[in-house]
């Protein structure tokens, strides 16, 4: 049996399975490799069903195929017919905690005011869903077999909400995030899926990679608090005040003004900066942020247009991008297999080569020499009459014929 057939019928027999595609080339699966034994071991010993296992994706290319990896290291979780991509940190704690997640129930019933505290104590973002069966219920469900692989999910009773928790109607759905919580709008919010992956993100939080690049992918605009955290200046605490009173206290104002996708965040360096993922652009302010109300008229600049964008993804910008993460790409596979890097890269530069060596070294027809014993092709004269051709030795023969005679 094939190893793709004996793969997907594996996956149909194991409840879960957690698995790591890589390729021996790649430096960044080389360095991630003992975060994964980590992970297995940990998972092993706490009692999880999960089973964990990688595969070599340049080996079996046909389940690399199968399952659409595009880059390494990939992680995906296998939970019956669904599978589920891992795109946070390559952090042990970080996939293990993605792994009970989605390992478990899509939607978690909070049956108790003691469960529900413990939850919001552990976790800074919840989705609840308050009420009986409904339409939005299976909405709601819906979404959060989607969006699993990024937060959790709970259902509760209104006896369990915190008492400062108030509803205009029921059924609802609540995010529960920034010390605080926001409800669903139907006529306001439109789409629930929308307002969930919109609201999935705290609106001040310490920036990581990979949720700036999720952040893109909604075409966010992203404002940054860069600021240094091991030697914290006055101005780098200023800053970081300025922008959390701003993703909280003018939260609704951004809304209204149609920049639903501003999300305020944290990153390392004293400045302020305002990311388009869409183009790949950026702005700065052309002079310095005193108090919030500069902060706010450099955003509003922004979104007015007026603000000067620097980066972008134009042609010029494109290549650059691209001929450096070439170059990267380059150097981590000869940094990591240098003796497979020289093999896959030499072998089309001996071929090329043997090619151009053959073509310059070839015989140009026309200087070619007439085989010995071949007959050439007859030239006329300029009467247009054949001329006479005379035979090797015909002196001779004329002259013994002569004797003879």
């Amino acid at each position: 049996m094939p190893l793709r057939f004996f793969l997907i019928a594996l996956l149909s027999v194991i409840a879960v399975v957690s698995g790591y595609f890589y390729a021996p080339w790649c430096a960044y699966c080389h360095t991630f490799e003992p975060i994964w034994h980590e992970v297995g071991a940990e998972l092993k010993s706490m009692g999880s069903s999960v089973n964990v296992g990688k595969i070599d994706s340049t080996v079996h290319t046909s389940i690399a195929s199968e399952f659409n990896i595009r880059g390494y290291p990939t992680i995906k979780l296998f939970k019956g017919e669904l599978s589920f991509d891992y795109k946070g940190p390559r952090t042990k704690d970080a996939i293990i905690e993605f792994t009970n997640r989605v390992s478990g129930p899509v939607v978690r019933k909070l049956s108790s005011v003691q469960l529900f505290q413990h939850v919001m104590s552990r976790h800074d973002l919840i989705f609840v869903y308050i009420g009986g069966e409904s339409l939005l219920k299976k909405e709601y469900y819906k979404a959060a077999t989607e969006y699993i692989v990024h937060t959790y999910f709970f259902t509760a009773s209104e006896e369990v909400l915190p008492k400062a928790v108030t509803l205009q109607d029921v059924p609802a759905v609540a995010v529960f995030k920034d010390r605080t919580y926001y409800l669903y709008n139907e006529f306001l919010d439109g789409d629930l899926s929308f307002w969930i992956n919109r609201e999935r993100f705290p609106s001040y939080f310490q920036i990581d990679s990979f949720s700036l690049y999720q952040m893109g992918e909604l075409s966010k605009l992203v404002a940054l608090a860069v600021v240094d955290e091991k030697n914290p200046s006055e101005e780098s605490i200023r800053y970081k005040t300025l922008m959390e009173t701003l993703s909280t206290e003018y939260r609704d104002h951004y809304k209204r003004e149609g920049a639903k996708y501003l999300n305020y965040l944290e990153v390392e360096m004293p400045s302020i900066i305002v990311l388009n993922m869409t183009i790949d652009g950026y702005c700065l302010p052309e002079s310095k942020i005193e108090t919030i109300e500069d902060l706010l008229r450099f955003l509003n600049s922004v979104l007015d247009g007026r603000a000067k964008l620097l980066g972008g993804n134009g042609f010029l910008q494109h290549s650059k991008r691209s001929l450096y993460k070439a170059k990267s790409t380059v150097v981590s596979m000869f940094q990591a297999a240098p003796f497979f890097s020289c093999f896959v890269f030499g072998l089309p530069v001996g071929i090329v080569g043997l090619v151009i060596w053959g073509t310059c070294t070839a015989v140009p027809a026309d200087d070619e020499k007439p085989v010995e014993g071949a007959t050439a092709s007859p030239v006329l004269d300029a009467r247009g009459k054949k001329p006479i051709e005379l035979q090797p030795n015909s002196t001779e023969k004329n002259e013994e014929a002569k004797k003879e005679d």
